[in-house]
């Protein structure tokens, strides 16, 4: 082990994979202004990375929206049918060099047979010219798969890895930048709206946390800003004679309104980041008097875990979610033994499959709460890319641009002849479409089918769960309504990669106040629980943010 110029602990290559909470606290930061540092330069901006990346070009190939989004991500264009005839985006293959491509993603699901016994790959690879071939490992121990290869240095062609697993890998930007291809020559600029114009259509901001050690490294996936939403069982409120709230007093007011456990109904499946944002809680940094201060320090988080106390203390949620936070929300609000639960945006759709044969089922989102009546909504601001594709870098040039062209075929959008190969495969073979317009699997295509393609590359967002009444139109409501409520960060607009051991203690954290909740602490403990986390990490990880900051005029 070695120390970097500020004296912090760094791992050499082969020992570089150490995991969990004694991880380097200096995590590489992506890019500098001189570009000249590698993984031990600071934080940039988009002005800064403009040189290496995609100028924002907006595909024109596909179909249009039936309502339009945003450039920036914050509203997704939505589709209220599938289009009789999907477009075809690109007509010639796009593998040439004759060679394999091989590639590792991961899977939550049953994997698929492999060639030469599965139609899909077979059809796929012959509609790109060339063979993919993967080693698909299961996405529940895909640390342990990106940890072993990275170590190896014996890396794919194509590897997806997403970036809930790089936060948990020091110095990931060092061995990036030794083992993956630089893709600003390729993409950078006007560049790559000739060659790859579906990646060229990606958001900038997407594009910028593609950048490790101040190179362009991984393509991105771009999600959704918003991290979480408050849902309501709207049957049930509608049987109930009860409204959505609008601010936190509305919101407790209607749980005691909707909580009877004598008829086994409760008011809350679960209950934690909606108080939090609702109270004005930063996304991680706020500015006060000239000085980062960190979320856990602000009073607004502990006015949050107050009223979170009182909320389980009068006996409104759930006793299994009182007695395990990890249980399973959805259950409680499917079966309609909760009214309300917060989870992801994308649950939405999910929920509704899986609980459509519940008689009178309807869950509905709830705009963001603000702490009172008059008062702004908050909500959090997640990253603009959540997963990247690495290409190899001791590939050829004529190779490089075949991956690239690949991840640019397997980018294709909704309405695409290439999006329903990628997703469900042959129409006719491996899915059918119902009367609703919505592609189904058939038993070929259940067995044969699984996310694979899709992970070579990002694909553009597309709200187009229109086979739920009302779905897309309520979606893209809120999303208007929930924009301008994004969290201000500070770092808005940087790339920036957390220091580990920050991010490490993040469970323990969210341990404390959930054991404050279920009154296994008292509130007043929460005081004494930052002041530890101050001395173990805090303070050094404001001194790492202050002088990100402050290189790139925040502060």
């Amino acid at each position: 082990m070695g120390d970097n110029a500020n004296g912090t602990p760094r791992l050499h290559r082969r020992s570089l994979f150490q995991v969990g909470a004694g991880a380097a606290a200096a995590a590489s930061l992506a890019g500098c202004a001189a570009l000249d540092e590698g993984p031990d330069g600071t934080a940039a901006g988009a002005d800064e990375l403009a040189d290496l990346l995609p100028t924002y070009t907006p595909y024109e190939g596909g179909i249009t929206p039936d309502l339009p989004g945003e450039p920036d991500g914050t509203v997704t264009p939505g589709f209220l049918s599938r289009p009789a005839e999907p477009v075809q985006a690109i007509t010639e293959p796009v593998m040439t060099t004759g060679e394999d491509i091989t590639a590792i993603t991961p899977l939550w699901n049953p994997t698929p047979p492999g060639l030469p016994d599965n139609s899909y790959f077979t059809t796929v690879n012959e509609i790109l010219g060339g063979t993919v071939v993967f080693n698909i490992a299961d996405g529940n121990n895909y640390l342990d798969k990106i940890t072993t290869t990275l170590a190896s240095g014996d890396v794919p062609d194509m590897f997806q890895i997403p970036g809930w697993e790089i936060v948990n890998i020091s110095d990931f930007g060092e061995a990036a930048n030794e083992l993956f291809a630089d893709l600003s020559p390729y993409l950078a600029g006007d560049k790559a709206k000739k060659d790859y114009p579906l990646l060229a259509s990606y958001p900038t901001a997407a594009w910028a946390m593609g950048v490790f050690g101040g190179k362009l490294l991984g393509i991105p996936w771009e999600r959704s800003p918003y991290t979480n939403a408050l849902f309501a069982r709207q049957d049930l409120l509608d049987q109930l004679g009860a409204a959505h709230p609008t601010n936190l007093d509305e919101l407790l007011a209607i749980a005691e309104e909707v909580n009877d456990p004598s008829a086994n109904r409760w008011a809350f499946a679960s209950l934690d980041q909606t108080v939090q944002e609702a109270m004005g809680v930063p996304t991680l940094w706020k500015i006060e008097d000239g000085r980062l201060v960190h979320k856990f320090e602000t009073q607004a988080f502990a006015d949050a875990i107050e009223f979170t106390r009182q909320v389980f203390d009068k006996g409104l949620v759930h006793p299994d979610y009182v007695a395990d936070r990890n249980t399973n929300a959805k259950e409680l609000v499917g079966s309609g033994q909760a009214v309300f639960y917060e989870d992801g945006v994308g649950a939405w759709h999910e929920m509704f499959q899986t609980y459509r044969g519940v008689a009178g089922f309807d869950l509905q989102i709830v705009n963001p709460l603000a702490r009172e009546a008059g008062a702004d909504a908050t909500i959090w601001r997640d990253d603009p890319a959540g997963m990247f594709t690495f290409i190899k870098k001791d590939l050829t040039e004529e190779r490089i641009q075949e991956c690239l062209r690949v991840a640019n075929w397997c980018s294709t959008p909704f309405g695409t002849v290439e999006y329903d190969l990628v997703s469900d495969g042959v129409e006719g073979v491996h899915f059918t479409v119902d009367a609703e317009g919505v592609p189904q699997r058939t038993e070929l295509g259940q067995t044969e089918v699984a996310p694979t393609y899709m992970f070579l590359s990002g694909r553009a967002n597309a709200n187009n769960k229109f086979q739920y009444p009302g779905m897309v139109e309520r979606l893209h409501e809120w999303e208007t309504v929930a924009a301008p409520a994004l969290d201000d960060s500070p770092f808005q607009g940087l790339r920036v990669e957390m220091p580990s051991d920050l991010s490490a203690e993040n469970e323990p954290m969210k341990d404390a106040h959930h054991e404050i909740y279920r009154g296994q602490r008292e509130v007043a403990e929460w005081a004494t629980i930052v002041d530890d986390w101050r001395a173990k990490v805090g303070d050094s990880a404001r001194e790492y943010y202050t002088k990100v900051a402050e290189d790139n005029d925040r502060l």
